[in-house]
């Protein structure tokens, strides 16, 4: 597994078709025939993945939404970071 550092620009992979549904975005791999569902934080980052981040960004505007530690909120998004990339929702430069 590729770590992603604080300053790798991570953004969604191109091809991935999402839709929100109530309090959820369903995020679909034409690819993988694969349907994914995120809500809370993760519907925040996929959210801001529309446009290149670093770590670092994300977790400076997850901590303007949520009340949780700088340093829980960026383990917390590196790994999930780390999951979007294991699943090929990715794109690291």
């Amino acid at each position: 597994m590729r770590r992603i550092g604080p300053e790798d620009k991570v953004s969604r992979m191109p091809e991935m078709l999402s839709t929100e549904f109530d309090q959820e975005t369903v995020l679909m791999s034409i690819s993988a025939g694969a349907y994914y569902g995120l809500e809370g934080p993760a519907r925040s980052v996929w959210n801001l993945l529309e446009t290149p981040q670093t770590l670092n960004q994300l977790v400076d505007r997850l901590l303007g939404e949520y009340d949780v530690s700088r340093e829980d909120c960026a383990a917390d998004v590196e790994r999930f970071l780390g999951e979007l990339d294991r699943e090929g929702l990715l794109r690291v430069e």
